[in-house]
């Protein structure tokens, strides 16, 4: 019995994550998201991708504050 329509597999994951699957599978490796194995293949949940996509456009899109220089003060 295959997974519902929920699950991908980690290559499809790491295709729309925009990483290559070895970088998908260690970032599962260190529990970065839960994951699946069934009959020998690897899955995630789609709704767990979306998030992790959310996320990473959330964190891509803040504006980077202007530093201010520092003053310089006399020894």
């Amino acid at each position: 019995m295959l997974p519902d329509g929920r699950y991908i597999t980690v290559e499809d994951a790491a295709k729309q994550i925009e990483v290559q699957p070895i970088t998908l599978r260690r970032w599962l490796a260190i529990g970065t998201m839960p994951q699946f194995e069934f009959e020998g293949s690897g899955y995630v949940l789609q709704a767990d991708v979306d998030a992790f996509n959310e996320a990473c456009q959330c964190r891509n899109q803040r504006q980077t504050y202007a530093q201010k220089r520092a003053k310089a003060v006399a020894a």
